[in-house]
């Protein structure tokens, strides 16, 4: 071996070093395992979270269940029909578009929002060197995330199948090459969208509408898909029907049809060690490591130069006269507007925050919309989709069901979107400032919750739009479920907020951190359900009763008004005795 060969391999094996070094470190700081271990084994401060977590687990277990049932019932539907591939085409393609649309959030905030960000690049790194660590540690995060969605279907359309050797191992291999693909499309967009953007001075509002447009392009796909997934439309002939569903895989062809790598991910798993099986498997890794060499000669080029000047800020350069400075510093505005305004500012001077809390409460009734009118495509009778018939059809029977299921869809919208239970913790290392500021920690309290209330009725207000046009609801309903959701919308942001200020976490260098990988967010979440589990069954008890409906609602409004009046107070008593005891 020449010298310079000699000095190539050492040079590669430096580089792929560095590389595994940054992503170590990299995934100790994503999912915090020292803290952790640290507070678990040294301190002993979050010992209560094991119950509560093996509790939360043996909760899911029921649903889990079901799942599996479901799934085993349309295996052997589609078995005699020789489409039972279909099912596993469903699956990943599921997997693959949710990876795309929760890429958009991961790549952007991972990409250029990290704080570690400022220790990297000065480091002798390559651009591609910490930008694959990034890809990588989001890899990560979205195998977790599509576990429960891809794991059951593979699992039990094996054991159903019987299936062999070949199938479990490319099963492996499929899985650790599922979400390249996606993350790479979504990467190369977001990359080219920062090189371009990061040369104006309106760069945030820049990239959140660019967010916004790949957001609608990801919807835009799903439309297409859902709209091609069938035989045809309603002038397809009987025997163009039957010869559809005769012809083996054309179910699985015609799911996939819009987006192959779906296509070649089942075909690899069904097909085991055959020689279809491998092609397949060899076109999946291809094109895998295609996108993945693809984005190394991107970063070298873009990624920095969408990284320079991103922290600057703009402002008017224009001197202030004596006047309007005196106004501006006293200005007489009560201290809860004052923090209710600066609470706005931390989130929407942050796209990631801006995008994780109000486009959420947007963009869960549109999917909504676009579900039930999904099958209304081309050959429709303009009536709807077979959704939209079942859904008006069960709110055209019982008005108290037609109350409480758009009162739970409002709330649904409205408060599972993580603003509330990360209220403290997007601070980060300023907390410090609400800690020194001469403002009441209850007043500081007070401004949060508002704030995160507003982002819950505008999900209500949303849903309740979406409610009125999808299932034509009769405005006194749409009133009444209205006033529900706000009710219990007190109770759950309340909750949410407590179980935040409990333990914030401040230590975050990503944004997407202090929400996406937040526990707090994720143990406001189960109590978020637990309280609604509770309210159907209170519901449940009153029907039994024989109560009048209008008395229902009535002893419904009563209890929620009653425990949103008293989590408020609690949160409010909570803050002035933790505020003084958090270090940030």
């Amino acid at each position: 071996m020449s010298a310079a060969a000699r000095n190539d391999a050492v040079g590669a094996r430096g580089r792929l070093g560095r590389l595994l070094a940054v992503i170590r470190a990299g995934l100790r700081s994503n999912f915090g395992l020292a803290v952790l271990k640290h507070r678990l084994f040294k301190e002993k401060k979050d010992r209560w979270l094991v119950p509560l977590f093996a509790l939360a687990a043996a909760g899911v277990l029921p649903t889990l269940y079901g799942i599996v049932l479901l799934i085993q019932s349309a295996y052997l539907l589609l078995k005699p029909m020789g489409q039972e591939r279909a099912l596993l085409g469903a699956g990943f393609l599921a997997a693959q578009l949710l990876i795309l649309l929760l890429g958009i959030y991961y790549v952007i905030s991972a990409f250029y929002f990290s704080r570690d960000l400022e220790t990297l690049i000065p480091l002798p790194l390559r651009p591609s060197e910490v930008m694959l660590s990034k890809f990588t540690i989001i890899m990560v995060n979205e195998y977790l995330t599509v576990a429960a969605i891809v794991l059951p279907v593979v699992i039990t359309y094996g054991v159903m199948a019987k299936e062999g050797v070949g199938f479990w191992v490319n099963a492996v291999l499929v899985y650790a090459a599922l979400p390249i693909v996606p993350l790479a499309v979504v990467s190369v967009l977001v990359v080219a969208m920062m090189r371009f953007i990061n040369v104006s001075r309106k760069k945030d509002v820049l990239i959140l509408v660019g967010s916004i447009l790949l957001i609608a392009l990801v919807l835009a796909l799903q439309i297409g898909f859902g709209r091609t997934a069938g035989p045809g439309g309603p002038e397809a002939s009987a025997k163009a029907v039957a010869a559809y569903f005769t012809s083996p895989d054309s179910l699985l062809n015609r799911i996939g049809s819009k987006f192959p790598p779906s296509v070649w991910a089942t075909k690899a798993v069904a097909g085991g060690f055959s020689g279809a099986g491998l092609a397949n498997l060899a076109l999946l890794l291809g094109s895998s490591l295609a996108l993945f060499a693809g984005i190394v000669v991107l970063a070298e080029k873009l990624f920095y130069r969408g990284l320079v000047g991103l922290g600057e800020t703009t402002g008017k350069k224009r001197r202030l006269t004596s006047d309007e400075m005196s106004r501006r510093v006293s200005s007489g505005r009560r201290a809860v507007a004052a923090v209710f305004t600066r609470e706005w500012r931390i989130m929407n001077r942050t796209p990631i925050f801006l995008l994780n809390g109000v486009l959420v409460v947007i963009i869960v009734p549109v999917i909504f919309v676009l579900m039930a009118t999904m099958g209304s495509g081309k050959g429709g009778s303009g009536g709807g989709s077979d959704l939209t018939s079942i859904l008006e059809t069960m709110t055209s029977s019982n008005p108290l069901f037609v109350i409480l299921a758009a009162a739970l869809f409002m709330t649904l919208c409205g408060s599972l979107n993580g603003t509330s239970s990360s209220t403290f913790s997007r601070e980060g290392v300023q907390f410090w400032i609400s800690r020194v500021i001469p403002v009441a920690p209850r007043e500081q309290a007070a401004a949060k919750f508002l704030h995160s209330y507003l982002i819950s009725m505008l999900g209500v207000v949303t849903a309740s739009v979406v409610a009125a046009i999808v299932l034509h609801l009769k405005a006194v309903h749409l009133a009444a479920a209205a006033v529900l959701a706000l009710m219990m919308g007190v109770l759950l942001t309340a909750v949410g907020m407590i179980i935040d200020l409990a333990r914030p976490l401040l230590d975050w260098t990503n944004p997407q951190k202090a929400i996406k990988q937040n526990l707090n967010v994720l143990l406001a979440m189960l109590a978020d359900i637990g309280i609604l589990t509770a309210a159907f069954f209170a519901v449940k008890g009153l029907v039994r009763t024989k109560l009048a409906p209008n008395a229902v609602l009535a002893v419904l409004f009563l209890g929620l008004a009653a425990l949103a009046g008293l989590s408020y107070r609690l949160l409010l008593r909570f803050a002035d005795k933790r505020y003084p005891e958090i270090d940030s």
